[in-house]
């Protein structure tokens, strides 16, 4: 696997559509040039295709659980290109239609990442593969409760403040309000 980072244009349509299995359904042109695949090679596998090996598998867990209870998912996925080469998107994932019989569409809109959303992230998820490698999924699930309650926020709500530059700001205002709150 090549260790170089693609660049992620700021003006590009990444998207893809798949089932409730992670089956792709649909690619926008630029989600496929970016991976490296074409439609025609993308289109009916499993969205992992794309999967890259430092990326936790309780990232994936929280993903389908949010999905499952109609919720977005907001987070940040290393991706590794059919090449080999690699590159980081912020991720919005929606429920888009659920028929009678429990069949489901999902939206995933992919943009861009801050160099500081990366920076956190890689550093997050080094340490949450590194509690998979020792107790499994458990392990990573437990790691990421702790960090998060230490930081008094949600999932949803830690990834959020990545999304625009007052992301600092709002994770000193959930630290602070986790810590005036508990003096009460």
């Amino acid at each position: 696997m090549l260790d170089r980072e693609l660049n992620v244009d700021d003006n590009a349509s990444y998207s893809t559509t798949t089932d409730e299995r992670g089956i792709i359904i649909s690619v926008s042109k630029d989600f496929e040039e970016i991976s490296g695949y074409t439609k025609e090679e993308l289109m009916g596998k499993n969205h992992n295709i794309v999967r890259h090996p430092d990326m936790p598998k309780i990232i994936f867990k929280i993903m389908w659980e949010k999905l499952e209870n109609n919720e977005k998912f907001v987070g940040y996925i290393k991706n590794h290109a059919k090449n080999g080469e690699y590159y980081w998107m912020a991720n919005k994932t929606y429920l888009l239609a659920k028929e009678k019989s429990g069949k489901c569409k999902y939206f995933s809109y992919k943009g861009a990442m801050s160099t500081r959303a990366k920076h956190y992230m890689t550093t997050w998820y080094a340490e949450l593969l590194e509690e998979e490698r020792k107790g499994g999924i458990e392990a990573s699930q437990k790691y990421m409760d702790e960090y998060l309650k230490f930081r008094g926020v949600s999932f949803n709500e830690y990834m959020e403040t990545f999304l625009d530059g007052s992301g600092l700001l709002k994770v000193g205002f959930f630290m602070a309000r986790k810590l005036f709150s508990s003096k009460s």
